[in-house]
């Protein structure tokens, strides 16, 4: 139980806390979110006047971020988010160790390979939407609930980490901006 719960961290708790950590971070920075809100609270609702980062606002979102609201937001979207990328990243790095030679990169632009490219990708969005039945295969573990727990958790450090991490940026920048403003009423 104990070696399962380090793996736990390692292979799950970590990822999770820091792809959390920078999608929320850039999240505050770019105003998506409010730092007066509680993460918790953020996807409500009832919100939804003070965050922009929901469906209505969809089309104002970088990429990523719009993808994690694609995928429903909050702690769900960011591991099915998190959950595509890696099958993407894998089927891509798959892919290139297995090119033998130009013939198999040109494959690549035939109508054959570009619709079963766009079906992958469908599927791969299918896998990462229900992400909950796409990890167990991958961990072996007879503690999967324990590792959604341990997801969570790193999810929730990663998003608090963020939102402090910015609220003290900020207040350092305030505080210069105040130390500046005494230096200059001094030197007049």
């Amino acid at each position: 139980m104990l070696i399962d719960m380090i793996k736990a961290v390692l292979f799950v708790g970590l990822p999770v806390g820091v792809f959390s950590y920078v999608m929320m971070y850039y999240a505050y920075k770019n105003g998506y979110l409010t730092t007066d809100i509680a993460i918790e609270d953020a996807f409500k609702k009832h919100n939804q006047e003070y965050v922009s980062l929901s469906r209505k606002n969809k089309k104002e979102l970088r990429y990523f971020h719009s993808k994690w609201i694609s995928f429903g937001g909050g702690f769900y979207g960011l591991v099915a988010l998190l959950t595509f990328i890696i099958i993407e990243l894998l089927q891509f790095t798959n892919f290139w160790l297995g090119v033998t030679g130009w013939h198999d990169v040109a494959a690549l632009f035939t109508l054959d390979s570009l619709i079963n490219m766009f079906i992958d990708a469908i599927k791969n969005m299918v896998a990462a939407a229900v992400w909950f039945t796409y990890w167990p295969d991958v961990f072996d573990t007879p503690n999967f609930i324990a590792w959604i727990l341990v997801a969570y958790a790193g999810y929730r450090l990663g998003a608090n980490f963020a939102k402090k991490h910015l609220v003290t940026q900020r207040k350092c920048k305030l505080n210069a901006i105040r130390e500046a403003k005494i230096k200059a009423a001094e030197i007049d």
